[in-house]
């Protein structure tokens, strides 16, 4: 039986829990520099909170992952490394898909082939490839596009 996972609108006093997952990811990401401290990040997130569509999937009574929508953008999309393949993203995506359904675009590392996977197998198709200097890792990166089935150009 599959856990229960729940979502929510993210709210001000989500920001602590919801910034140690944020840090707690990138710290599980090898493959890319952690630029941050703990403390920057829980500004980050705060600011993303207060001024976006951001969501969090509950799971076990714990913030397991979160979505933020900026316009057009899935500008982000985690989830904790302890709740990782237990369909907190599939959750939140299709979450993502409803409240975007003309579809929406979004970025990652071209080395988190864990998400690309992942994105891939719900929809979304490579767009465009970069080497990376745009963004403040410096680290190549894809955007990739998710187009609803039945959507008209």
């Amino acid at each position: 039986m599959s856990p229960k996972i729940s979502i929510r609108r993210a709210e001000a006093n989500d920001r602590f829990e919801t910034a140690a997952l944020f840090s707690e990811t990138f710290r599980s990401m090898d493959f890319i520099p952690k630029l941050h401290s703990d403390e920057e990040d829980r500004e980050f997130v705060e600011d993303f909170i207060a001024g976006g569509d951001t969501w969090i999937a509950i799971l076990n009574g714990r913030i397991a992952g979160l979505a933020c929508l900026e316009g057009g953008w899935l500008s982000h999309l985690y989830v904790h490394p302890a709740a990782q393949n237990q369909g907190v993203g599939t959750a939140l995506l299709a979450y993502v898909k409803a409240q975007r359904p003309k579809g929406f675009q979004l970025w990652t590392f071209q080395a988190n082939t864990g998400a690309r996977r992942f994105y891939e197998r719900h929809g979304c198709t490579a767009a465009e490839f970069t080497d990376g200097q745009r963004n403040e890792e410096k680290q190549p990166d894809v955007r990739y596009v998710w187009a609803a089935p039945d959507a008209k150009p």
